[in-house]
C-alpha cells in the first residue's frame, strides 16, 4: 500500500492556533478519503519523511516570512523525491520555484471565497470535471513565470495559472485549495481523489466515481 504524507508548507512561527486547525482539518480530510495512513510533517522535516506520495500544503504567510535556507532545502528535497506530489497554493508555487520558475504578487488576491475556474486540460488531475468548476481561492501570490516543463490545466478570470502538471515527472499543482469542499462545491474533493488515484492510492467512500 502506498504511503501518503501531508507536508505543511507554513513556516514554524506562522503555525498559530488558527492555522494549525486548518492544517489538521486538511490532513483529516485526506485521511477520510485515502485508503492508506496519512503522515503529517513540517516541510523542514521532509528529508525524514517516509512516503510514496506527498501533498504539499499552502502557506498563509508571505514568502518573505520563510527562511531562505529552509526553502532551498525544501526545493532540493522535492527535486530528489521520485514519487507523486500535489502542491496546493504555496505548495504549487514551491514546485514551480524548484523547477526554476518565478512567483509574483497576484493582481487580484483572493481572500477565502469559492470562485469559478476554467478547465483547459482534463486528462489527469482534473479528470471527470466539467469545463468550469467552482473551487476555494485563498492567495496573495501566483505563478509569474512557468517553466516549459509544465502544462497549464486550468485558468480563471483573475489568475492565468490555476492548475499545472509537470511533463517530466509526477508533479501536479493547484493555485486553488481542493482540500476545501462542501456539498454545494464538490469539485475540490474530485481533484484530491484524482491525485490519489494518480499516486496509486485507493479512495474510500467516493461520492463521485
Amino acid at each position: 500500500m502506498n504511503r501518503l504524507a501531508f507536508v505543511v508548507s507554513e513556516h514554524r512561527a506562522g503555525l498559530r492556533q488558527e492555522t494549525l486547525e486548518r492544517y489538521r482539518r486538511a490532513a483529516d480530510r485526506l485521511a477520510e478519503i485515502a485508503d492508506t495512513d496519512v503522515t503529517t510533517a513540517h516541510y523542514t522535516e521532509l528529508a525524514a519523511v517516509e512516503a510514496d506520495a506527498i501533498v504539499l500544503s499552502g502557506s498563509y504567510d508571505p514568502w518573505s516570512a520563510h527562511g531562505t535556507a529552509d526553502l532551498e532545502r525544501l526545493a532540493d528535497g522535492l527535486r530528489s523525491f521520485d514519487g507523486p506530489v500535489l502542491g496546493i497554493c504555496a505548495g504549487m508555487q514551491t514546485l514551480v520555484r524548484a523547477a526554476g520558475g518565478e512567483i509574483s504578487s497576484a493582481d487580484e488576491p483572493a481572500a477565502g471565497v469559492f470562485a469559478s475556474v476554467d478547465v483547459l486540460d482534463d486528462s489527469d488531475l482534473l479528470s471527470g470535471l466539467g469545463p468550469r468548476i467552482d473551487v476555494f481561492e485563498y492567495h496573495t501570490d501566483e505563478v509569474g513565470v512557468l517553466p516549459d516543463r509544465f502544462r497549464v490545466l486550468a485558468r480563471s478570470e483573475t489568475c492565468a495559472i490555476e492548475a499545472i502538471a509537470a511533463r517530466d515527472r509526477p508533479w501536479w499543482g493547484t493555485q486553488f485549495h481542493p482540500e476545501e469542499w462542501n456539498a454545494e462545491h464538490p469539485a475540490g474533493r474530485i481533484v484530491v481523489e484524482n491525485f490519489l488515484r494518480l499516486a496509486g492510492i485507493g479512495v474510500t467512500g467516493s461520492e463521485v466515481h
